[in-house]
């Protein structure tokens, strides 16, 4: 690089090598792009290079004065560990210059570059220069300084471009089912060595997600998963991973999370469904990371391999959803977290009114009442909902021993066991057979498509005969499709709801239901019950889980 001579060539001769600092900045951005296309242009020897040579050009050693790097350090804010040094240094006297490659190394956000070069560095008495710019803030004619703001303005607008093209194009892979995250995956895979995008299943840590759901679903409980999980020495994600240093002389590399457990026992990555747009930045200069609605989520079903199946993790969610958090220490009821209110959907809660007479007998009453009508009573929204609850229970539990001893009561259970088999094997049958069909028919519109589009190239047909004719089949072509996407949902369904292994399991929770009781607990009500759904009118709709149990009625 050429640089003036003559009278400007023994500028900085006049400080001492002390006083001149050499800034230099590489961003992540550019350490990517240097990467990628062997660009060297920002690295951080070229940097020191240029400016080493231009020193020399102006009368002092560019090899002996100060220099101030970050290295991976964006542009946007000041919020820069070198350049915090630099400004100590400015702020004790013992910096007179401050040089950098161009202006974007200085930074690029407009107002806070003005706010050095405008007020800062002249209030310090520090002079300012760029060497491919030719800024000097020591020359007041100097006609590169005016243009210094035109030059801050497209810095800062090269980068709000860069950051919406980059979140422009995560956002297009995220809606596509590619990984986009970090290299720290979920706990349970790892990225695939032949896609960076995809992820695989990591044996080891997959072993331990699935026995956090059997504990869960044995024991109903968050705390009781994470005490079994220090009890037998299981490392945290962050200790096996190495994500921590020194991990040997962490206080308990064995003691998980909440959080971390709850994550595991919520997200749909493991049932292999790609969930990401969690969290997002702001600002192009903030990069802070906020979480986002869970509406706004980005989750794309079937991206990889699931570790849990989706029978097992509907099961957890159903018991997360009944578990929820209580104010209260006394023990939940047996229907706590399964009672919803039938007009607006939200959760009925149950209130203990207990009542102590002048003797001291302690008499346990509670209610029901709608949470939505609770918080917005003044809106009219929705209404009270209550009832006794413990008459709602009573009716509940007799009910539902009422269905299991009919379930049971079933004479040859073996002959309609085999009878159910045949049936669910038939109607199967049936559905597969439509799907077939309708599949063979969206082979031969296809067929119809492409000899349209031949007679059109052999002008046996206009474009606009061609145009109408490949609409109308494309028509009922969708409309096949989307038959038959209906139709294997209503097999899978349905093939779920009649197996075999659900009418044992109905007769063996009906059975367990029978010899227990006065004495059912919550948890065998967990298993069967999905929900209760009480009316206006003090009635209640009870929902089953197993729907054998659930079609004897």
């Amino acid at each position: 690089m050429n640089f003036d001579n003559g009278i400007m060539s023994l500028l900085l001769s006049i400080y001492s090598p002390d006083e001149i600092a050499k800034y230099i900045r590489l961003s992540l951005e550019d350490r990517d792009k240097e990467d990628k296309d062997k660009d060297e242009s920002e690295s951080i020897t070229n940097q020191r290079r240029i400016l080493n040579q231009f020193i020399d050009s102006k009368g002092n050693k560019g090899s002996e004065c100060k220099e101030f790097i970050d290295d991976g350090k964006s542009g946007t804010n000041f919020d820069r560990p070198g350049w915090k040094d630099l400004v100590e240094q400015i702020e004790s006297g013992k910096i007179k210059v401050v040089i950098t490659k161009n202006l974007s190394r200085l930074g690029r956000s407009n107002f806070e570059c003005g706010y050095y070069m405008d007020y800062y560095f002249p209030s310090m008495n520090v002079r300012y220069m760029t060497v491919q710019e030719g800024v000097d803030t020591g020359v007041n004619n100097n006609s590169s300084n005016e243009y210094a703001a035109l030059n801050n303005f497209i810095n800062e607008k090269y980068s709000r471009d860069l950051s919406k093209n980059i979140k422009n194009s995560k956002r297009l892979k995220q809606e596509s089912g590619e990984y986009v995250g970090s290299n720290n995956t979920p706990y349970g895979y790892i990225r695939d060595p032949q896609d960076k995008h995809h992820l695989i299943i990591e044996e080891y840590s997959a072993k331990i997600v699935r026995q956090i759901y059997q504990w869960y679903l044995e024991t109903g409980s968050q705390g009781e998963v994470r005490r079994l999980l220090f009890e037998n020495e299981i490392p945290t994600p962050a200790t096996y991973r190495n994500l921590v240093s020194m991990t040997s002389k962490l206080k308990n590399p064995y003691q998980w999370t909440s959080r971390t457990i709850r994550y595991i026992l919520t997200s749909q990555m493991y049932i292999g469904n790609m969930e990401q747009h969690k969290y997002e930045k702001k600002s192009f200069r903030d990069k802070r990371l906020y979480r986002t609605k869970k509406e706004d989520w980005i989750i794309v079903e079937g991206t990889h391999e699931p570790i849990i199946d989706k029978a097992t993790y509907d099961k957890v969610q159903a018991l997360i959803k009944a578990n929820f958090k209580r104010s209260s220490e006394r023990p939940p009821e047996l229907f706590t977290g399964l009672l919803i209110c039938y007009d607006c959907k939200h959760r009925i809660s149950i209130t203990p009114r207990d009542q102590v007479t002048k003797d001291g007998t302690v008499h346990h009453h509670a209610y029901t009442q709608c949470n939505y009508y609770r918080k917005n009573r003044n809106l009219n929204v929705c209404s009270l909902h209550s009832m006794s609850y413990f008459k709602l229970e009573d009716n509940l539990l007799k009910e539902i021993e009422t269905i299991c001893k009919t379930f049971v009561k079933l004479v040859d259970f073996d002959k309609i066991t085999k009878e159910k088999q045949k049936t669910i094997n038939t109607y199967g049958t049936t559905l597969l057979q439509k799907i077939n069909k309708l599949n063979s028919e969206i082979k031969k519109i296809d067929q119809k498509i492409e000899k349209t589009y031949m007679d059109r190239l052999d002008e046996v047909i206009t474009v606009d005969t061609y145009q109408k004719i490949s609409a109308k089949f494309e028509e009922q072509k969708k409309t096949m499709q989307k038959e038959v996407t209906e139709l294997e949902s209503t097999y899978e369904q349905y093939q779920r709801d009649n197996s075999l292994e659900n009418i044992l399991e109905a007769k063996s929770l009906a059975s367990e239901y029978i010899k227990k009781k006065k004495k059912i607990d919550r948890e065998l009500i967990l298993k069967l019950v999905d929900r209760v759904e009480i009316h206006e009118n003090k009635t209640a709709d009870l929902y089953l889980k197993i729907k054998p149990l659930e079609q004897v009625r």
